[in-house]
């Protein structure tokens, strides 16, 4: 699974003293990769004390839909108790190489096709998913046509 890195100073500029910060990550709509269903039941991580953090993500850029993760920040009291919680409009989108927090925010997600690679077709396509009829793993492979076709919204 991808890890994202970052630290308080990413966000906030600074440290807040007094105050335990979570950041939530949760991403924008149900979604699913490779036979794999993927809830918006948020990641929560706490900067250790000296503000860094990581977060182990789902990559955006290979689900089924358009997705991204939007981010929240909680601040709670040193009891736990809830403070205030900040929305920021961000949406991370994260390679399946991870990265650093301050790399992958605010870009808009540029996953807006997908093609499969494989010998027999996807099941149930979004419109204009494209298959490529070939065998990845054998490209050699007699079977391999070079077709290549788009499922349109009709």
């Amino acid at each position: 699974m991808p890890v994202v890195t970052g630290n308080l100073t990413d966000v906030g500029g600074g440290h807040l003293v007094g105050k335990i910060p979570e950041i939530h990550f949760t991403l924008n709509a149900p979604n699913s990769r490779s036979g794999v269903m993927l809830p918006t039941e948020p990641v929560t991580v706490r900067p250790a004390g000296d503000g860094s953090w990581s977060a182990d993500l789902q990559a955006t850029t290979n689900m089924m839909d358009n997705a991204w993760y939007t981010v929240s920040i909680q601040w709670l009291d040193g009891a736990g108790n809830y403070v205030k919680a900040d929305f920021p409009d961000w949406k991370l989108e994260v390679p399946t190489a991870g990265g650093v927090f301050s790399d992958l925010f605010g870009k808009p997600p540029t996953n807006t096709r997908m093609v499969y690679v494989s010998l027999t077709p996807p099941t149930n396509p979004r419109p204009f998913t494209l298959w490529l009829k070939q065998n990845p793993e054998d490209p050699l492979d007699p079977l391999n046509t070079g077709q290549i076709s788009e499922w349109r919204n009709v």
